[in-house]
């Protein structure tokens, strides 16, 4: 699965389509997997319920268990409300299937054409970038479960060395997670903390997985329909070179690839918007907590991870805010490319056509959260200015 170069340069996903199908989501069937409600219990008795119902030893790690909590948050709780979506998704990828049916007519078909070969690059290139972040998610998740784990067991070697010394050097124990997780004992015991560490890993583990199916699945599907958009695009100018003769039937093929292609972003809104609506609710609350607690302890090696999280959460928050900016005016540009062709030259059923395609154009093609709030890089800098607003009133009530 994880290959830089795709088995098929015309699969539609096939990196996306793997990693849903261990959540029991697969194009042939409509059933939610059973294995998605393991998940979030997971994230229930092993997150929420330690952070919520069990006490903290002061403020600083109060404040870091909740930033941990809002983020773990959004990697299980955004998927699942991702999973919940599976029929629309489904629908969405039955979608994209028909609209490349039209780009490959055949399986044996020479791939010479333009709209083709954007496809083939656009697969490939796809396949790369979903293999690196993979490995970026499995490599960023071990530092960030591995790092308090060598400096807790270094404190517990310099502790041994001093007591062969005959001086004594208490253990410094740098939590996986900040949480008392029930009745073990893991802030103060060796075998305590060894234990949390195995469920912590788990708890990364699955995490790991949810983030990475999670982005890769949204970020991927928004940037298959902007270039579905691409190519209708290029049908459109293709158009003033064809013939009398074959344009009438090269017309009524760009306006069902150009439908085809709204309806495939119609069902994406209606997939992520919940998903989006919880990003930029938790993305907002990660940033506050993250800076109060490096504001408050400073940069040690918790505050590293906080970090850490806080810029995964940036990178996926601009990450859908740019790609759905891009899909947004692709799709205002077939309304203009549209205009730009010697319609006035042609009979008027060419040119009523014409109008049906400028007319569709201009609708706004967009994904919103709750329905009305339009995800964009506009949103994306209203979203820091608001992330600031907030933090200098949590810092001045700490």
């Amino acid at each position: 699965m994880l290959r830089l170069s795709p088995e098929d340069p015309k699969a539609v996903m096939p990196v996306v389509k793997r990693l849903l199908k261990l959540s029991g989501l697969t194009q042939e069937t409509t059933r939610f997997g059973a294995i998605n409600f393991l998940n979030l219990f997971i994230y229930i008795a092993a997150v929420l319920v330690p952070k919520v119902c069990f006490p903290y030893p002061n403020t600083e790690a109060m404040i870091r268990g909740l930033s941990e909590l809002i983020f773990f948050t959004n990697v299980y709780v955004g998927f699942f409300c991702f999973i919940s979506q599976h029929r629309h998704y489904r629908d969405l990828l039955n979608a994209i299937d028909s609209f490349v049916d039209v780009v490959y007519p055949t399986a044996t078909h020479p791939s010479d054409s333009p709209s083709e070969q954007i496809l083939i690059k656009f697969n490939v290139k796809i396949q790369k970038l979903s293999v690196v972040f993979c490995w970026y998610i499995a490599v960023t998740a071990t530092f960030y479960w591995l790092a308090p784990c060598l400096m807790t067991y270094r404190s517990i070697y310099m502790a041994s060395v001093s007591v062969e010394n005959g001086s004594v050097q208490s253990i410094q124990y740098y939590p996986n997670l900040e949480e008392s997780f029930y009745w073990l004992d893991n802030r103060s015991s060796v075998y305590g903390y060894a234990a949390f560490s195995i469920v912590a890993l788990l708890v990364f583990t699955i995490a790991s997985y949810n983030n990475a199916t999670k982005l890769l699945t949204i970020l991927t599907t928004i940037k298959y329909c902007n270039t579905l958009l691409q190519l209708v695009i290029i049908e459109v100018d293709n158009l003033n070179h064809a013939t009398s003769n074959a344009i009438d039937r090269e017309l009524k093929q760009v306006i069902q690839l150009h439908q085809r292609a709204v309806r495939c972003v119609a069902l994406l809104n209606q997939t992520l918007s919940f998903v989006m609506t919880v990003q930029l609710a938790l993305c907002i609350l990660t940033w506050c907590f993250t800076l109060l607690y490096i504001l408050t302890v400073g940069l040690d090696v918790t505050g590293m991870n906080g970090l850490l999280i806080m810029f995964n959460m940036t990178l996926e928050m601009f990450g859908y805010c740019f790609f759905c900016t891009e899909l947004a005016t692709t799709g205002t540009l077939i309304a203009s490319q549209s205009y730009e062709f010697r319609w006035e030259e042609h009979d008027p059923k060419i040119q009523k056509m014409i109008s049906t395609i400028v007319a569709r154009s201009q609708l706004p093609l967009c994904i919103t959260a709750c329905g009305f709030i339009t995800v964009n890089v506009e949103l994306f800098a209203k979203v820091i200015k608001t992330t600031y607003s907030v933090f200098i009133v949590l810092k001045d009530f700490i």
